[in-house]
């Protein structure tokens, strides 16, 4: 049930009220809220404004409590009952959230509940309104309308519009003034940014057709006059005519910023007539799971469209390989970029999708994130899940997942090349993405092949932790890919087959070619790159030299090592296990029989 009130300029009335202005009627539901909707309606008329339709009415809406709407229709009527310029009448509509559901704010300006004057001080209530009535000439088709007469400047006066406007939302920065002889023009692009956002999200934004005191304004938007824009503190359009274009006042145009992506993504779709953009952007928005507390609600809810429009709105992944975007490969403003990320690990968090109207418009494209982003997104729209797949795949082959792990960021040496690439395909989510093993052998074989930096090489235990973060098969392919690697390299087996990698490869913990945690297979893990197996088992014999030994005659009968690289091998172990064993012989404790 929604309250409403009238407020004026009026003489005393029949219950002995005062004169000047106050409430003349009201109606159940408004009466506890009045001490709230007082300084509301407040306005002051316009220059020349002394008769009544001097000036249009002026509307505008207010979230005085999370839990109260307000609308003011404020009309200048000239000379109060005491012949006094200035007076006006103020018809307030007072409402809870749940009285928007199918509403926007803004499409009350020209509703059936207004009235055209104060109703008279005979001590009657005014009756409550069991649901808001929309007006007829707010909508989608003015803004339809408004962006065909207005054309291109139109488009990127909207773009500067929602930027601003989305800023002023999240408290990121003070409410917009638009400037305008015609108020209407105003309604006309308040109109159009209420109609571009979500629903829910528009229920927040504040506004005002006309103030005369611009500086004092609280509201995210609010008109003003030409002689009043200088006084105006935050941003100012200036609205032409009916050309729609628009000036920054006061600032230089190199000082205007930018609009950010979400902005441009909504505007675009209007200007292009869109409208399923639209729809998806506010489906996608109204799906996500919100965690913010009420006084936080309307800042969480621009993060979350920003995040949003740049799903849908980013270009694909290849295409912005030169454009400064946000990390990730989002483009992004105000840490739009950095919230994509958490937002969709919010939906898997609490195990939703997103939307279809959202994974059919995303599965009809390239796919047009960084790869973070990409399997964070396949994760929640099985639609794509396929795409990404493939894009996972193809950036392993041409090197871009790779080169998202720069040299300098990763441990020194050639150790620490294969600890960050196993941490990198780790954040990949590799089983998810139903990965082929042998696209990720290949990509580390690529990897370590690139040229290296220097610096002593990273710390095994490090190794061992990044490949136990990949599940099987792909911490073997990891380890296949490091074998290939140093067999088809000399100098890579050179630089990087220390004793401490050795030790790595040789553990049979480690075995590449375990298919799980209880079966292994009779071949040697190391028999793929016999060259490479020579070379670690010569400096890796461990305690037992001898089963090493063994290891090498194997790998002989498999043909795979010639008869002189196998005697030199097995005379070098056998050479080290004498020591070994003679160091267990009785004598060598000491004792009687060993002073003899």
């Amino acid at each position: 049930m929604a309250g409403q009130a009238h407020y004026t300029s009026a003489p005393p009335g029949t219950s002995g009220r005062y004169g000047g202005f106050r409430f003349t009627a009201v109606s159940p539901a408004a009466r506890p809220a009045l001490e709230m909707l007082r300084p509301l309606t407040a306005g002051t008329a316009p220059p020349g404004a002394e008769r009544p339709g001097d000036f249009p009415a002026v509307l505008a809406y207010d979230r005085p409590a999370e839990d109260r709407a307000v609308w003011t229709l404020t009309r200048f009527t000239g000379r109060d009952y005491s012949g006094r310029c200035g007076n006006r009448f103020c018809h307030v509509l007072v409402a809870g959230p749940d009285e928007l559901t199918g509403l926007r704010p803004v499409d009350l300006w020209d509703s059936p509940h207004w009235a055209a004057v104060p109703a008279a001080d005979d001590g009657h209530d005014l009756p409550d309104l069991a649901r808001l009535e929309p007006g007829r000439t707010v909508g989608p088709d003015r803004v339809s309308r408004l962006l065909r007469a207005t054309g291109e400047p139109g488009a990127q006066l909207l773009e500067r519009l929602l930027t601003e406007t989305l800023r002023a939302l999240a408290g990121e920065g003070p409410g917009v003034t638009l400037v305008s002889e015609d108020p209407l023009r105003v309604l006309d692009w308040i109109t159009a940014v209420c109609y571009a956002l979500p629903a829910a999200l528009a229920a927040r934004l504040t506004f005002t057709t006309y103030t005369a005191r611009p500086q004092d304004e609280h509201r995210h938007l609010a008109g003003t006059l030409p002689q009043t824009a200088g006084r105006a503190r935050g941003p100012v359009l200036h609205l032409g005519p009916a050309s729609g274009t628009a000036r920054a006042g006061g600032l230089a145009p190199a000082a205007v910023p930018p609009p950010c992506p979400a902005a441009r993504f909504l505007a675009r779709a209007w200007s292009d007539g869109d409208l399923d953009a639209l729809d998806t952007a506010a489906d996608l928005w109204e799906a996500a799971p919100r965690d913010g507390t009420s006084a936080e609600a309307a800042a969480e809810g621009v993060r979350g469209l920003r995040a949003a429009c740049a799903l849908l709105g980013a270009g694909p992944a290849r295409e912005r390989e030169d454009r400064p975007d946000g990390p990730d490969g989002i483009a992004c403003d105000a840490g739009a970029g950095g919230d994509v990320p958490a937002w969709l690990d919010r939906f898997a968090a609490a195990g939703r999708t997103l939307p279809q109207s959202a994974q059919r418009r995303l599965a009809a494209r390239a796919v047009p994130f960084g790869l973070p982003v990409a399997v964070r997104l396949a994760s929640v729209a099985p639609a794509v899940r396929e795409q990404v797949r493939q894009e996972v795949e193809a950036a392993l082959a041409d090197g871009r997942a790779t080169s998202a792990v720069p040299d300098d960021t990763e441990p020194a040496g050639d150790a620490g090349r294969l600890t960050g690439f196993a941490r990198a395909l780790a954040g990949l989510r590799l089983p998810d993405m139903r990965v082929r093993p042998e696209a990720v052998r290949d990509a580390t074989a690529r990897h370590l092949l690139r040229p290296a930096g220097h610096g002593a090489p990273a710390r095994i235990g490090d190794v061992r932790a990044a490949l136990a973060s990949l599940p099987e098969p792909y911490r073997g392919a990891v380890l296949a890919g490091l074998l290939a690697a140093l067999e088809d390299s000399p100098g890579l087996r050179a630089a990087a087959l220390d004793a401490q990698l050795c030790a790595l490869l040789a553990d049979e913990e480690l075995d590449p070619l375990r298919e799980d945690a209880g079966t292994r297979r009779e071949a040697d893990p190391l028999a793929a790159a016999p060259r490479t197996a020579l070379h670690v088992l010569r400096r890796a014999a461990g305690p037992d030299p001898a089963r090493t030994a063994r290891r090498v005659l194997r790998l002989y009968r498999a043909g795979l090592l010639t008869e002189t690289e196998t005697y030199d091998a097995v005379r070098e172990l056998a050479c080290a296990d004498v020591p070994q064993r003679a160091s267990r012989l009785p004598w060598r404790r000491g004792g009687a029989r060993g002073r003899e």
